[in-house]
């Protein structure tokens, strides 16, 4: 817990302060005292030097101030204007922060009371009689309760002040933090979100670009035809790559941007780019596509992956089967041979693990490995996706943080 009170050592103001009070009383009290004897005066210096320590040692303070009641005990009367001082004592005892010094300070200002009741029975029970002496002790005890326990009570209210406010302000502390500890969160995962989509823009590219330069270069003398088309798709897919990574550097240096979220409108043109790069790509779509723009980027990215993996690992000899279905939230499964059995297939790098965490986000499910000479893919998005962890509404731009 925060000291906002900053009081745990007392200051060198604090400390002069107190040692100041503490003379003025102490010389004021003996002038007005002396005249009632010598232990009466002496009191009252004892229980100015108890003022003088109460904020540096209680326990000081506190045997200082049981040492002046002895000598007035001792003594031929009280120093009743002094014992003013016991006010401020106790006061201290009861603001006190440790819980086992306001109970020794409440249970010395019961010893107290009952100290001065016995002294005013025992002191004027002889000349008073016996019911004289029972007013004066009532009386006695009346005024000492009245300094100590009022002292005391005064004090305890204080720190009741004290811990509301501590409790307050720890409270706004502790919200302050909670919210510097959700912005890095949101740093963190703003950070994986657009690293997975320049893994996706990048890496997704360059394996159409490969594919098609090979292409290229195979029917540049048999078949100048195809040979023109597949840099037509280098150079489509050239520009879509720099479009794309043009939007993530924007996000970058504004983030309170909100550029378009791909989805299902752009599945079309990511099939047919990889059948153009010669993948026999055969797709089963049933279903009515979600409107949630978190699972239709989802599902883009999540094919998108799938089918890049598919055209750098796979064998393009055979089928690559894709199997999408939207009845009940969305499912798909990928199959695709190894270009070498058990060779070759994606291991753990970055696709798997963005896919991973993109699934994960939309609340669905994710899973990548072989079976036999095929690598299956399999994904499962809800129909009723969480929405977006972001606090700040500003930040939700395609609504895949994390992935």
């Amino acid at each position: 817990m925060t000291d906002v009170w900053g009081d745990a050592r007392p200051t060198r103001r604090r400390l002069l302060l107190d040692v100041g009070t503490a003379v003025v009383f102490a010389l004021m009290m003996f002038a007005i005292h002396v005249g009632q004897g010598i232990l009466p005066a002496l009191a009252a210096v004892v229980l100015g030097l108890a003022l003088a320590v109460r904020h540096v040692s209680w326990q000081v303070m506190s045997v200082l101030a049981f040492v002046a009641a002895w000598m007035q005990v001792l003594g031929p009367d009280i120093a009743y204007l002094a014992n003013a001082a016991y006010a401020a004592c106790f006061f201290t005892l009861g603001a006190h922060r440790e819980e086992r010094v306001r109970r020794f300070g409440l249970l010395a200002a019961g010893v107290a009371v009952l100290g001065a009741s016995a002294y005013g029975r025992v002191t004027a029970g002889g000349e008073l009689g016996l019911l004289g002496g029972w007013v004066t002790a009532v009386g006695l005890g009346s005024v000492a309760a009245l300094f100590v326990f009022g002292g005391w009570v005064a004090g305890f209210l204080r720190w009741q002040a004290r811990q509301t406010l501590q409790a307050r302000i720890d409270g706004q502390i502790e919200a302050v933090e909670r919210r510097r500890v959700t912005e890095l969160y949101d740093i963190e995962q703003e950070r994986r979100r657009i690293a997975a989509d320049m893994h996706d823009v990048v890496a997704h590219s360059w394996a159409v670009v490969a594919a098609q330069s090979d292409g290229a270069r195979y029917a540049l003398r048999d078949s100048p035809a195809d040979a023109e088309r597949a840099l037509e798709v280098i150079g489509e897919t050239a520009r879509t790559a720099m479009g794309d990574l043009r939007t993530i550097v924007a996000r970058l240096r504004d983030p309170g941007l909100q550029p378009s979220t791909p989805g299902h409108a752009q599945q079309a043109t990511l099939v047919e780019r990889m059948r153009t790069s010669g993948m026999d790509l055969r797709l089963v779509e049933t279903g009515t596509p979600d409107e949630s723009p978190l699972v239709a980027l989802t599902a883009y990215r999540l094919l998108g992956e799938s089918l890049t993996n598919a055209l750098k690992h796979g064998d393009l000899t055979r089928p690559v089967e894709v199997q999408v279905d939207w009845t009940d939230g969305y499912r798909l499964r990928v199959t695709n041979s190894f270009r070498i059995p058990t060779v070759g297939a994606p291991g753990g790098g970055h696709g798997l693990v963005g896919m991973s965490e993109r699934a994960h986000v939309a609340g669905g499910t994710f899973s990548a490995g072989p079976d036999g000479h095929l690598w299956v893919v399999e994904a499962g998005l809800p129909a009723h996706p969480p929405m977006d962890p972001s606090p700040d509404p500003s930040t939700r731009r395609d609504g895949a943080r994390g992935a």
